[in-house]
């Protein structure tokens, strides 16, 4: 779940269940733009996931040993 932060006068109805806000379009494309690099970010180090792995178990056993 993502968190956002919106400012009030852009409120236009609230109640126990839903919020509604009239959002200007161009800060729906900046949302967008980062939600896309942040999603981008996520997949940087999947490929390298056993190779981290890998290396953690090295490190776990030196101080075992």
């Amino acid at each position: 779940m993502t968190l956002i932060k919106i400012p009030k006068h852009y409120l236009v109805y609230q109640d126990e269940d839903s919020i509604t806000v009239d959002i200007p379009e161009s800060m729906l494309l900046n949302w967008q733009k980062d939600y896309e690099k942040i999603s981008q970010a996520k997949g940087i180090l999947k490929h390298k996931k056993e190779a981290m792995l890998a290396h953690l178990n090295n490190l776990r056993q030196e101080w075992d040993a």
